[in-house]
Parts: C-alpha cells; structure tokens; sequence
C-alpha cells in the first residue's frame, strides 16, 4: 500500500488546490465536490467522477464511492494537514473528489416546451447563486440561466450551498440576455424581480409560461438589462425592511407560480 501524501509539491496536491481557482476550474473543465453525501449523490446522478483524495479515517468511504463506480478512478490519500490546506472549510469533511463540469450550453438548450426559468443576472454572492440554484431545483425550473457577470457555478461556496442541485438541475452559464428575449419572445413573459417593481407579484398571472430574473444583490438588474424585460415585480412587505435576500424573494415568487399551476389545474 502507498504511503498517504504529505507534500504540498505534490502533483495531486498542487492539482486540488488550483481547483479553488476559477481560471484553472475552467480550463480543466473540472471542479471540486466534498464530503461522502454529496459525492455519492453526484455519481448516482451520472455526473463523471475523476479522482478522490482522502485522509485515513475517510478510508472506508473512498472504497464505497470506488465501489459503486461503473469506471476506475485515481485514489490518493493525503494528510490531513493537507487536505485542510486543499479545502477551503474550517473543518474539511475529510473526502473530496474532482468532477467534470455539468452544464448545459446555451445551444443545446431547448426552449420550446419551457414553461418556467430563472435567471440570474449579475449575481456575485456564492452563498446567493448556490442557494438560487438550490431553489430553482427545488421549484422544478426547465433551467437555470447565469449571466456572463455571475459569480462562478463551480465556485466552492457555490457548490456547498447548492447542497447537490447541480446534479439535478439544467445550469447555463453565459447567457446574453438579448439572445433569450428573442428565443422566448413568442412563448414566454420574462419578468424582473424588483424591490421598486411596477406590479405586486401575487397580481400577477403566471400560469402561462415565465421566466423569472433577479438581480445584483446591491444594485438590482441593471438599468442595460432592463430592456429585455416585459414587466418587473415587487414583493409586498408590510415591515419595515425594505427587500429580501435574491434568493429568499426568489424561492417567494416561484413557488406562488407553483400554487396558481396548481390551482388551475386543481380548477
């Protein structure tokens, strides 16, 4: 048996630890995932599984991931000194393993039967974009649109806060808006979620086909992504703060879609 890992010149290490950076995660097309439960639910969704580093007491869970791939993978053990340095926790789980990146170009998209998006515009928080993608596949979305100012998907914070929904939901990134309001023109309102929005949301008929766009979390949609918009929104607050978290108000209004597509059904 090999003796674990112990130098931060080590290949495998210097390798985990760019992964913490976006230019490396993009032209390796990889990113990192940690922790047994979300590993297992990344290869039990299909997602493809490169390699796992592990530290001695996570042994026994590199072996049932090893065990439950269809593929040979490339396992290590390291110290866990380094995998504190390779993780970007306080506490490191102990487990990581490297993934192919999982989204969906805009071209191979298909728009024809969607009926509910959610785009995130300018989005620069993690913990808000993880938790928006969260919500989106909570909701059900057909996909979750990033603009090109987004913070990254494969971002580590991002990937912690998604708790495992980028191995279900449908993610592109890149997305130029103007190139979606012509392709949803016919088919679909596409609204902006504001705090100052013209038209409280629950007056809002969204049994038809929408798509939902949220904003900056300091600056909203900016005024040059306004245009494509068909109308905004607002929230109705009767206490005294003024907006929601993105994510919260988002998770509002989708799941007000969800109950009038209900009630319209149930009617």
């Amino acid at each position: 048996m090999l003796a674990p890992i112990t130098s931060r010149n080590h290949d495998v290490v210097k390798r985990l630890r760019k992964l913490g950076t976006r230019n490396y995660r993009e032209r390796s097309g990889t990113f990192l995932v940690e922790g047994l439960n979300l590993l297992q639910e990344a290869t039990e969704a299909g997602a493809k599984l490169r390699e796992i580093a592990y530290v001695d007491s996570r042994a026994e869970e590199a072996a049932f991931l090893r065990s439950r791939l269809s593929e040979p993978v490339s396992v290590h053990e390291i110290s866990a000194d380094l995998m504190g340095w390779v993780s970007d926790v306080v506490t490191s789980q102990g487990i990581v393993g490297v993934l192919d990146q999982i989204d969906t170009p805009y071209e191979d998209l298909d728009l024809t039967e969607a009926t509910l998006l959610l785009v995130a515009d300018q989005v620069r928080d993690p913990g808000n974009l993880g938790s928006l993608l969260r919500i989106a596949d909570s909701a059900g979305v057909d996909a979750f649109l990033m603009t090109a100012g987004c913070v990254d998907l494969y971002n580590p914070k991002v990937v912690r806060s998604a708790a495992g929904a980028h191995f279900h939901a449908k993610m592109t990134r890149g997305v130029e808006l103007k190139r979606l309001r012509d392709d949803t023109r016919e088919r679909a309102s596409l609204l902006g979620l504001d705090p100052r929005g013209d038209l409280d949301y629950l007056d809002v008929d969204m049994t038809a086909p929408v798509a939902l766009m949220v904003g900056n979390e300091a600056f909203g949609i900016i005024e040059e992504d306004q245009g494509v918009l068909d109308g905004t929104i607002h929230i109705r607050m009767p206490g005294r703060s003024e907006s929601l978290n993105v994510a919260s108000a988002a998770a509002v209004v989708l799941f007000e879609v969800i109950r009038q597509r209900g009630m319209q059904r149930s009617g």
